[in-house]
């Protein structure tokens, strides 16, 4: 039975180690996807009147997750604490560790953790948690892949046009 639960472990940490490569390639291809929408768009939406305030906070930087704030903390501190500057750590790391803490991502503080070599306990507690991420990290996935931007750089060219038609309905209010 021990071996099973051993199994298991294994797999989720895969699991979500794997979920963590998505979710990059996802940012990089989203990033992407909103240059040219916005390159594609650009001349529509500066005649749109704009708010004072304009929030440009990339939305899906943090991870909305349900992982107790404690356990990414407790996962954090271990990592900082080996990659802080003034304790003769790797400066780049250490910024790392801390954008991960800030955005949510524990996955990040868990695969710095193992790079490190920092012994990270992996009790039921731990696993739950990590299940926890691996199912957050899947929901900021789709929301990147069901934007706007995201569906018209991926549609068919045959698409194209009724789905311009279809943004600039929505962004440009009605005259």
């Amino acid at each position: 039975m021990e071996e099973l639960k051993k199994l298991r472990q294994q797999k989720v940490r895969q699991k979500l180690r794997y979920l963590q490569l998505e979710l990059m390639e996802t940012k990089i291809i989203y990033k992407s996807s909103l240059t040219k929408f916005h390159k594609d768009f650009s001349q529509d939406i500066n005649e749109i009147p704009k708010d004072e305030k304009v929030d440009n906070k990339d939305p899906y930087e943090e991870i909305q997750t349900d992982i107790e704030e404690d356990t990414i903390k407790k996962v954090y501190r271990k990592v900082a604490a080996k990659t802080h500057p003034d304790k003769g750590g790797d400066e780049e790391k250490f910024k790392i560790a801390a954008k991960a803490n800030k955005n949510n991502d524990f996955g990040a503080l868990l695969e710095l953790a193992d790079e490190l070599e920092i012994d990270i306990l992996l009790d039921d507690e731990l696993i739950n948690e990590m299940s926890k991420q691996c199912k957050a990290v899947i929901e900021n996935i789709t929301k990147m892949k069901t934007t706007t931007a995201w569906t018209w750089v991926h549609c068919n060219s045959n698409e194209r046009e009724g789905l311009r038609q279809y943004i600039l309905a929505t962004i440009k209010p009605p005259e």
